[in-house]
């Protein structure tokens, strides 16, 4: 360490009046090459997954995501709490597990902050809300756990579609449709329809990632609409989009987003982080 320590420094600081160049093992496009399969985006992604989804991550006990799966598949269009006394004893144990396993990770150096807590947490409350009942101090025990991540920027707004579910007395109070996923389901493209002026729709969209239960793309300005969107690859999405009212120079603009690099471009120019591109897009629109 010492020694890759005094070669960079060799490298960069040099002796005065010398002018030095770089080691070969250190040239730029070397290292490029090496760290190539990066993602651009460094952010860190806010929570969005619809309840009652859950993704796999699966740091710990890979049976219970698929046990949590198969309940919810049974119970989904059911009233809660279950009549069903064997089904509603196998989600009250189920609730428990799902919370006994966050705990775990809580508890446990490495996993402390793992993103895998909240899923759990979540899971558990929802598990609980069909058991026990959405008045019950059972899952009440179970919303408590939610609701401190109520706080978190990351994960406040799936606190709060957790939140449009319970209140929907456990069926999905979403607001937004699939437009079009992945061949694997791995990335979605989401939109939220709203009626900006005289049977004028808006599709607002958002590209999730499933796996990781993450939100890769949203704009800030919801007057941004998508209607059409071509997979190119499993993790490679065209969109064409517009922006309300419209009259700009240029009424459209193509992007291709690169869901596993995190990164967009457009039909000219090199790729850019996905923070970047709604100012980009905004300005191409303006142009001639």
């Amino acid at each position: 360490m010492i020694k890759l320590f005094s070669r960079l420094t060799a490298c960069f600081k040099g002796r005065a009046g010398k002018r030095v160049t770089a080691h070969p093992a250190f040239a730029p496009a070397r290292a490029e090459q090496r760290l190539a399969w990066l993602p651009l985006n460094r952010l860190i992604e806010p929570l969005d997954l619809p309840p009652p989804e859950y993704p796999a991550t699966g740091l710990l006990d890979a049976r219970l995501h698929p046990r949590y799966s198969a309940f919810m598949a049974q119970v989904v269009n059911m009233p809660a709490p279950l009549a069903d006394t064997p089904l509603r004893d196998a989600g009250r144990h189920l609730a428990s597990e799902l919370l006994g396993q966050a705990i775990t990770l809580g508890s446990s150096k490495g996993t402390d902050n793992s993103d895998e807590i909240y899923w759990l947490v979540q899971s558990a409350a929802i598990a609980s809300l069909f058991a026990d009942g959405a008045q019950s101090a059972a899952f009440a025990g179970y919303r408590q756990h939610v609701e401190y991540y109520a706080g978190a920027p990351r994960m406040a707004a799936q606190v709060e579609a957790f939140d449009r579910y319970v209140a929907a007395n456990g069926q999905p109070a979403e607001d937004s449709e699939l437009l079009s996923c992945s061949a694997d389901d791995h990335y979605r493209i989401m939109v939220r329809p709203w009626e900006a002026g005289n049977t004028h729709w808006v599709y607002s969209p958002r590209i999730i990632d499933t796996r990781q239960g993450t939100c890769l793309l949203r704009f800030e300005d919801a007057r941004w609409s998508t209607e059409l969107s071509t997979w190119r690859t499993a993790s490679t999405v065209e969109l064409l989009l517009s922006k309300y009212p419209g009259g700009q120079p240029c009424p459209q603009v193509k992007v291709i987003i690169d869901c596993a690099k995190r990164c967009a471009r457009l039909d000219e120019g090199g790729e850019m982080e996905l923070t970047e591109l709604e100012n980009v897009i905004d300005a191409r629109l303006a142009s001639n």
